[in-house]
């Protein structure tokens, strides 16, 4: 027999609907309303209020948030860390109405992890990002965490490789009414 004659009765399995086949289904009229998955899972997220002192670790990380559903993918947010896995969305901090700020960690191999705040506009693109807190387990050696305020954001990263006393250093930012962070310098960390 040939291909196009078949002969086992073939059994169609329902596919769960895709965003595109839930808006086909909405009069056309009505898609306004219809929200993006983006926004639906960033109204998900939990809201922080300020102050704010993060320091995700590899203890605490798979606790908070919400594991990313491919958001970061369609915000086109790329790690720095080819091996980046285990993503998630931790949450949401009110900094602006104009933009949406929102905190995401991932794991790197097995003994890195990174904490990032980004910003978004309303259109869902990266308007800037920023890291606010690391932890490794391989050494324990290194680390950062942030103090997020209003006004300001003191990032310190941890180095316990010194003998003494762990060494750290301070770098303050500010975020501008734009969503991109600015460094302050040096002198004005002080």
């Amino acid at each position: 027999m040939s291909c196009g004659n078949k002969t086992q009765k073939e059994t169609k399995v329902p596919q769960p609907k895709t965003e595109s086949a839930i808006n086909d289904t909405v009069p056309s009229d009505t898609h306004e309303e219809v929200p993006s998955a983006a926004i639906r899972l960033l109204k998900t997220l939990p809201v922080r209020d300020l102050p704010i002192t993060d320091s995700t670790r590899f203890d605490d990380f798979e606790k908070i948030g919400i594991p990313d559903n491919g958001f970061l993918k369609r915000i086109q947010f790329s790690p720095e860390h080819t091996d980046a896995k285990n993503f998630r969305l931790n949450y949401k901090i009110p900094f602006s109405e104009n933009f949406t700020s929102a905190v995401v960690t991932y794991q790197s191999g097995e003994h890195e992890l990174f904490t990032t705040l980004i910003t978004l506009s309303k259109e869902d693109k990266i308007i800037d990002r920023l890291e606010i807190a690391y932890d490794e387990i391989a050494e324990s050696a290194f680390g950062k965490s942030s103090s997020i305020e209003k006004d300001k954001i003191t990032v310190t990263d941890w180095n316990w490789m010194s003998e003494e006393n762990p060494v750290s250093e301070n770098k303050t930012y500010i975020l501008q009414q734009d969503g991109t962070f600015k460094t302050v310098p040096s002198a004005q960390n002080q």
